[in-house]
């Protein structure tokens, strides 16, 4: 009867491994499937096809959280062993990721600057901390909490009455005069309460309050700003050393504030004048004046920002806006010519909002991933 009973539990087993693999392997969002097929190498390398084959952290990054929103737990693994071993010299964890690998000048390829980017390090270990709760694979947590005690001391300053502040990474953002470079678009709402759950002794709780604070002065026109320069008495300035422009960064603005519920309803609603420029323009414009609260002239509208802004109309309830965002994506989509230039960040913002919309994925009021896969 042993025998038997060891039998059959070996045989229950295999067809859980069975059942798992297969699960794998159904296309739980075949978008990203498309995705990894144009821009993930085998061998987990996420790659910026528009700009010399460039590979960054945030890619990495993005690419782990998307592979747990479609349960891929090989790509996963694929993506997080790459960014291991070639952005953090095998010792992820125990150091930060590099920001950018790439061609260098002298032919090979490898690490052209070892800055970090905090962006990507907190989506990082947030991929990794939810991996571990939703695949209950505790070694990923332990990596994670490594990475937030490094974020800790290498990436938050003490800026005295601003409170705590999230440095875009550990070199270059302190400026003369107590002042320091802050990315607004670096600072999701969603992870900053979870990252306060985790970690409830950590400084997240703190940055995120400052940062509520200051966005009254952050977003003065309602519209984001790619940086700004915060002193030590927490006043906001335009970033002097820059043309004013909310763009490329800020973008995400929107895009966090769409998905980020009922607690974040007061930065949503103080970012409305941005949704009311898309509604009189069509189309989100590649760059404002966020001192002034216009567009700066253009007539390109990066696709990737019609897919950004999807949560955020969502959110404000605003459908005819948010339906001409889509009926442009979709043509895109449709376009050959298009969709094969299309780059890298362009669909990573599509993902990010059209997965969203799509209910591919969900955040609780704790911050928690909750993908469509989990059920329930």
């Amino acid at each position: 009867m042993r025998l038997q009973s060891n039998h059959l539990a070996g045989l229950v087993c295999l067809a859980l491994a069975s059942n798992l693999a297969h699960a794998e392997r159904q296309p739980v969002w075949p978008q990203w499937d498309e995705f990894a097929s144009r821009f993930m190498q085998a061998d987990g390398r996420i790659i910026d096809i528009t700009f010399d084959r460039k590979s960054t952290s945030e890619g990495q990054s993005y690419g782990l959280f998307f592979a747990l929103v479609a349960n891929r737990r090989q790509q996963f693994d694929l993506i997080l062993s790459w960014t291991s071993d070639n952005l953090a010299a095998g010792q992820l964890g125990e150091k930060l990721p590099a920001w950018l690998w790439g061609l260098r000048e002298d032919g090979s390829w490898g690490v052209k600057d070892q800055n970090a980017a905090s962006d990507a390090d907190l989506w990082i270990a947030y991929a990794l901390f939810e991996a571990a709760r939703l695949w209950k694979s505790p070694g990923y947590a332990r990596t994670a909490h490594k990475l937030l005690a490094l974020i800790r001391s290498s990436e938050i300053a003490e800026s005295g009455r601003g409170g705590p502040l999230l440095l875009p990474g550990p070199v270059g953002f302190k400026l003369d005069g107590e002042r320091y470079r802050i990315d607004p678009s670096y600072l999701p709402g969603f992870m900053f309460r979870y990252l306060a759950g985790i970690d409830p002794k950590g400084p997240w709780q703190p940055v995120w309050d400052g940062y509520v604070r200051m966005a009254p002065r952050i977003f003065s026109k309602g519209m984001a700003p790619d940086t700004v320069v915060v002193d030590s008495a927490g006043m906001v300035w335009p970033d002097s050393e820059r043309e004013p422009s909310g763009s490329y960064d800020a973008i995400r603005v929107y895009l966090w504030a769409g998905m980020s519920g009922p607690a974040d309803a007061p930065l949503l609603n103080m970012l409305k004048p941005y949704a009311d420029l898309i509604r009189k323009r069509g189309t989100p414009p590649e760059k404002i004046n966020p001192v002034t609260g216009v567009a700066i002239a253009s007539d390109y509208s990066p696709i990737g920002y019609s897919g950004a802004v999807l949560p955020f109309l969502q959110a404000l309830g605003d459908k005819p806006t948010l339906e001409r965002q889509l009926a442009r994506i979709r043509e895109d989509a449709a376009d050959p010519a298009r969709s094969k230039v299309s780059n890298y960040f362009d669909q990573v913002l599509i993902l990010f909002g059209k997965g969203w919309l799509d209910g591919r994925y969900r955040f609780d009021e704790q911050g928690r991933l909750h993908p469509r896969w989990l059920g329930g």
